[in-house]
């Protein structure tokens, strides 16, 4: 809801979403698994998911945001000055920021061209967020002041708040090797993420199925999601309540039918971003 769907969602759409979001991230873990034994260590850590996700600068920049951001509210929790929390940032405290810092010290290890640690300077606008609080902001002009209070609440849900919860879902117990804690919070900031890049593929293809007055192109727009979701199963699942704005299970298999697709030999993923047939959506 928070991210673009209708106030109330399709129960279709959220167990495939969820069911995507599991399978990825049960990927994600098993190649960060496979990292961590090659340099023989016992546990995952924040190294083997940054080593990763290094090839996407833009996803890698954002990763590296939010944990200067977890960092800097573990300090407001612990009752710092913000002044003071400032000063030992911009002094390279070690203390300061210990995600940060952790992120620092492994790609300067594996930094050859100084490209990944510009980016802890770099203070570009992140269009894909900026989007996303635009979509926002447009949501909340027509809510009632319930409806606003219900939208602030889903927009502070995360899979970070139930940690037991999210690593039983994972089932992480199970592994030999298992996620450290601050590897489980950056696993929990990409579920989030391959949450709210589902939301922003699958409105996209909704837009698409639109027919546009005076636009040539939109009945072969139309005609061709149509074709390639010619089964039962898919014309089921684009019925359900094809009267609803919400997001339905159909926009999402074809955003991410759309999304693998791009995967080649000009894009920023290689072919250890993809198992299954599907590429990672968060990194």
């Amino acid at each position: 809801y928070s991210l673009g769907d209708a106030r109330r969602p399709l129960h279709e759409t959220a167990v495939l979403v969820e069911d995507v979001v599991h399978t990825q991230l049960i990927n994600l873990l098993q190649q960060a698994a496979e990292v961590s034994q090659l340099r023989g260590a016992r546990v995952i850590t924040p190294e083997d998911l940054l080593f990763l996700m290094r090839k996407d600068k833009k996803k890698l920049r954002r990763l590296l945001k939010y944990m200067f951001i977890r960092d800097y509210k573990s300090k407001i929790v612990k009752g710092i000055d913000e002044d003071e929390l400032l000063e030992d940032k911009l002094s390279g405290s070690n203390n300061a920021n210990k995600r940060q810092k952790i992120a620092q010290d492994f790609l300067n290890s594996i930094d050859q061209t100084g490209e990944l640690l510009a980016m802890f300077e770099d203070d570009e606008i992140d269009e894909v967020k900026q989007e996303r609080m635009e979509r926002a902001e447009r949501q909340t002009r027509i809510m009632d002041s319930a409806q606003y209070a219900e939208f602030c609440e889903s927009r502070q849900l995360s899979f970070s708040k139930k940690a037991s919860k999210f690593r039983d879902w994972l089932d992480c117990s199970s592994m030999e090797i298992k996620p450290n804690v601050v590897a489980m919070e950056i696993l929990a900031y990409l579920a989030y993420e391959t949450v709210a890049q589902l939301v922003d593929l699958a409105l996209l293809v909704r837009q698409d199925m639109v027919t546009k007055a005076g636009d040539p192109f939109s009945h072969a727009i139309s005609a061709t999601f149509i074709q390639y979701h010619n089964s039962a199963e898919s014309t089921a699942a684009c019925g359900v309540e094809a009267h609803s704005n919400a997001i339905q299970p159909c926009h999402i298999r074809e955003a991410i039918r759309r999304y693998s697709h791009k995967i080649g030999p000009l894009s920023p993923f290689t072919n250890a971003y993809r198992r299954n047939g599907m590429a990672f959506l968060a990194c």
